[in-house]
């Protein structure tokens, strides 16, 4: 799994329980299971989000559920409902019920994650607001911005480079006013690994050029940067991306096309800067030229993209994984270190501050 502890609580209201839900849900999160009978005497000592899998197919179905959820605390989770067909009077009765969130049978494992994604979203925002207070802004405005690019890559859904501006200018004046270390504490337990080092790159990258005392527009190139440097994972089969183990050979290969499928991405959508698009498709490449996917060399990588490769590698190596522990702040820099020859050491160096002026480890 890709969390540390459960998020989701699934209860059952049919009998015996639907399985196609579950089966879903064990592919992607963390979730623990009741009955609408035990959810009266739930321990809601950990945090969940609640799925209602019931039938509200009448008056006895809904003041059931109903009295079920009445001891959910109304100021933590949020609730989503399975309904049986996308009719009407079952909308209704899922949001007379308190209900954020819809999913109809038959069940697609788009429409599922999408829904609980939401619930999560806005449940860490919650969460960012009572551990930051105005300063989580920033965090909410990157979120969102992520939200957003996942929907314009997977759906076509229009989004310019210039919409992303404000979230861009968010995310500096959150690191200005908070210091990258609150930035890194608040990120690390995101439900969704993508996410989580999306807003980690971001984080870093803004970070270490607020550190060199870049103009604003070079910050904000560096928040876009490390947003939509992963875009092209959107195109990636989400079992492999979110896969809560080590990705095999042939699975790497896969998930390395990311950078061509976000060059591809942005160049049809249009509207992005060459210097943008170089980010999302070189991150990857190291200047002795053994990167990819194009193999270049020297100063032929950008120093835009040369920034936002250490911090990616850095983010990599300090984020928790189900499959493995995040290195200490002095490993990470470290390794960053003894990649002479690949990353420009002169930008490694001028890094160490960031490197060990924050408790950045999870």
């Amino acid at each position: 799994m890709n969390q540390k502890s459960s998020r989701i609580l699934l209860v059952h209201g049919h009998e015996p329980p639907r399985r196609d839900v579950r089966g879903f849900l064990e592919q992607r999160y963390r979730f623990r299971e009741c009955s609408l009978e035990e959810l009266p005497g739930w321990d809601w000592q950990e945090p969940l989000e609640v799925l209602v899998d019931a039938p509200l197919s009448t008056s006895a179905d809904v003041n059931l559920v109903r009295q079920a959820l009445e001891r959910v605390p109304r100021d933590g989770p949020g609730v989503a409902f399975i309904i049986e067909e996308l009719s009407r009077a079952q909308i209704v009765r899922a949001h007379s019920l308190g209900g954020e969130g819809i999913v109809s049978r038959p069940i697609t494992a788009y429409a599922l994650y999408a829904t609980i994604d939401t619930l999560l979203n806005r449940s860490r925002i919650r969460q960012w607001s009572t551990d930051l207070g105005p300063a989580a802004a920033g965090l909410a405005a990157g979120n969102e911005a992520l939200e957003q690019l996942f929907q314009f890559a997977a759906k076509g859904t229009r989004l310019t480079q210039r919409e992303l501006y404000d979230h861009g200018d968010n995310v500096i004046d959150t690191l200005a006013e908070t210091g990258l270390g609150k930035w890194i504490e608040a990120v690390k337990a995101h439900h969704s690994a993508t996410f989580r080092h999306s807003l980690l790159v971001t984080g870093v990258a803004v970070g270490f050029g607020q550190h060199l005392r870049m103009r604003h527009e070079d910050l904000r190139r560096l928040a876009i940067g490390g947003l939509i440097h992963d875009i092209g994972k959107a195109a990636i089969p989400v079992e492999i991306l979110e896969k809560p183990a080590a990705l095999t050979p042939e699975e790497e290969l896969i998930v390395r096309e990311h950078t061509t499928l976000g060059r591809g991405i942005l160049n049809k959508q249009g509207g992005f800067s060459p210097e943008l698009v170089d980010v999302v498709a070189h991150h990857h490449e190291m200047l002795d030229g053994s990167g990819y996917p194009d193999g270049l060399a020297g100063d032929a990588i950008k120093d835009l993209v040369r920034i936002v490769t250490i911090a990616d590698i850095f983010a990599a190596l300090i984020e928790n994984r189900a499959y493995k522990l995040p290195l200490p702040n002095d490993e990470a820099y470290a390794y960053l270190l003894s990649r002479e020859g690949k990353l420009d050491m002169q930008l490694v160096k001028a890094f160490e501050p960031i490197a060990y002026g924050t408790k950045l480890a999870a």
